[in-house]
């Protein structure tokens, strides 16, 4: 199958998920996530706000007393994602595609490696750590400095995703940016331990 074809079919399986469901599965991610950070706390974390979809971190960010930061679309030469700290004065705008992100210039944003953890959105996953992103590539252009690390990794990716989300097996490229974590409502799949057995 195809990889435009594979994000069609689980964009689709997204979007049939009913208002009811979306929020069991948010508030289940939220229990999922509090539990996974239990015992940490001032962490610097990247998070998203849910387009199409996407199951929603809304509740955890109104909860968390983690650090949250969401990304803002900088386009200088190759666009790439910064983030910007989540404030209670924070204001918001619409980028070129109609996703809401916060109005700061380059010096209140951070790079990616300035963050301690990313929640990525998905399209699709499979359990061995490959995701499938909307098709625009920021994500991997933006934390492609992950791949040159072999040791100290920071940020740590979470790929985070409905579990009607999973693929059998991805195809992966050269360029992909692998996860550490896999987060969906219903589990937390370590993909190094499968690559490790």
């Amino acid at each position: 199958m195809l990889t435009k074809e594979i994000r069609q079919q689980y964009r689709q399986r997204r979007r049939a998920l009913s208002p009811r469901q979306q929020t069991r599965n948010a508030r289940l991610l939220q229990q999922r996530l509090d539990s996974l950070l239990a015992f940490r706390s001032r962490l610097k974390i990247g998070a998203y706000l849910a387009e199409q979809g996407e199951i929603s971190l809304d509740l955890w960010i109104a909860t968390t007393r983690q650090r949250v930061f969401v990304p803002k679309l900088y386009e200088p030469l190759e666009p790439r994602l910064r983030f910007a700290e989540l404030t209670p004065q924070t204001r918001w705008q619409h980028n070129r595609f109609g996703i809401a992100e916060p109005v700061a210039h380059w010096g209140q944003t951070v790079h990616p490696r300035q963050l301690d953890i990313v929640l990525v959105p998905l399209m699709a996953f499979d359990r061995q750590g490959n995701r499938l992103g909307m098709g625009g590539g920021y994500y991997d252009r933006s934390l492609a400095f992950r791949c040159a690390r072999k040791h100290w990794v920071r940020p740590r990716l979470i790929g985070v995703a409905h579990s009607c989300q999973q693929h059998p097996s991805l195809p992966y490229q050269p360029w992909d940016v692998p996860l550490d974590l896999i987060l969906t409502e219903q589990e937390v799949i370590n993909p190094a331990q499968r690559r490790n057995n």
